[in-house]
C-alpha cells in the first residue's frame, strides 16, 4: 500500500467507528429510564408518584398504570364536622389508576395518583346529613408500570387501619 491508500483505509476506520458510537447512542436515547421518581402522601390521602423519565424516543404520550393494594379506615362525620360516636370501619381492597403524560424531546415529567377513590371503601353507615371520611389509608403492593417494565415502589400511608 502506498501513503494515499494507508490513510484512505485509515480514514475508512474512524468512519465506521463514529457510526458505530452514533448508534450505541441512539439505542441509548431509545431505552427508557427514571431521572426522577419519589412518592409520597398528600392531603388527600392519594398516593403520588413524581416522575421524570427519559429515553422514550419519539412517542407523542405515554400511559402509566399504578396499582396498589390499601387498607382504609373511615368514619361518619356529621355537617358541622364532628365524627359520629362508634367505632371506625376499616376495610381492604386494590385498585389501579391510569395517566397519559405527553412526551416532549424523548422524555416527560409529572404526577400519577391514586386515591381513595379508585377504592371500594368500607362503608361505616352514614346517614342523612353525614359524610364519610377517610381517616386512615395504608397502601402496600404498590407499582408503577409505563408499558414497558414494571416497577415496585415503597409503601406508604398515613394513620392506622386496623
Amino acid at each position: 500500500m502506498n501513503a494515499k491508500q494507508i490513510t484512505r483505509h485509515g480514514n475508512m476506520k474512524w468512519a465506521v467507528v463514529a457510526a458505530l458510537a452514533c448508534v450505541g447512542g441512539a439505542a441509548w436515547a431509545d431505552e427508557p429510564h427514571y431521572i426522577k421518581l419519589d412518592t409520597s402522601i398528600n392531603g388527600d390521602l392519594c398516593y403520588v408518584v413524581s416522575l421524570k423519565e427519559a429515553g422514550l424516543g419519539t412517542a407523542s404520550s405515554i400511559t402509566y398504570n399504578l396499582s396498589a393494594n390499601a387498607c382504609f379506615a373511615a368514619v361518619c362525620v356529621t355537617k358541622n364536622g364532628n365524627v359520629v360516636n362508634g367505632v371506625p370501619k376499616s376495610g381492604d381492597s386494590s385498585a389501579t389508576s391510569q395517566t397519559t403524560l405527553p412526551v416532549r424531546h424523548g422524555q416527560t415529567t409529572g404526577n400519577i395518583f391514586l386515591c381513595p377513590t379508585n377504592f371500594n371503601l368500607p362503608d361505616p353507615g352514614c346517614t342523612g346529613n353525614q359524610r364519610l371520611e377517610i381517616v386512615a389509608a395504608q397502601y402496600s403492593n404498590v407499582v408503577l408500570s409505563d408499558g414497558l417494565s414494571d416497577t415496585p415502589l415503597p409503601p406508604g400511608g398515613i394513620g392506622n387501619c386496623p
